[in-house]
């Protein structure tokens, strides 16, 4: 099983959730998901870094929306091209990411609107923390690094190039340090 790699970024007195994602490596490329604040919205987007670790030319692909099997794009620091389908992931690489997409979600994640979570929601405002369309779950707030204004968690082994290749790429608002 396939132990991913995650980051997490929150700003407990302004936009909560910067950035959650997670990633794994196959050969030389990089498989994930992520999402985060933008502006008011929060999009989510799967990705792949093909041959991120490798001598070629790195391409970063990414879905157009929270669906691995949609629509998906090229994406550069300057420009996003539609591209046609197929989807450019490896079938078997589609199905690892929809299934850790979804555990870690049930890990790390709960929603505004979703009925089921209206104690985590409680538990958020009883730190007189904001309650937005997408949050942390408060039981994950204690492995945060909470020393800067933007509270952060790496897990070990992660690679923050990784994250800093990405965050010129991706459409949420995050930038790293």
């Amino acid at each position: 099983m396939i132990e991913p790699h995650v980051h997490i970024a929150f700003a407990p007195r302004g936009a909560g959730l910067l950035c959650a994602l997670f990633y794994f490596t196959k050969d030389d490329h990089v498989f994930g998901w992520f999402t985060g604040a933008r502006a008011h919205e929060f999009p989510a987007s799967f990705f792949m870094l093909e041959h991120y670790y490798a001598t070629q030319e790195t391409v970063t692909y990414r879905s157009t929306t929270n669906d691995v099997y949609g629509d998906w794009l090229v994406a550069t620091h300057t420009s996003e091209t539609h591209i046609d389908p197929p989807v450019p992931v490896p079938e078997p690489q589609c199905h690892e990411l929809d299934r850790l997409q979804d555990a870690f979600a049930r890990e790390w994640l709960f929603y505004a609107d979703d009925p089921a979570h209206v104690s985590e929601a409680a538990a958020l405002r009883d730190r007189e923390l904001a309650v937005l369309p997408v949050n942390i779950r408060p039981r994950k707030l204690a492995k945060l690094a909470t020393g800067q204004p933007v509270w952060t968690y790496s897990s070990p082994g992660s690679d923050a190039h990784v994250i800093r290749y990405l965050a010129k790429r991706w459409r949420i608002d995050y930038q790293p340090d």
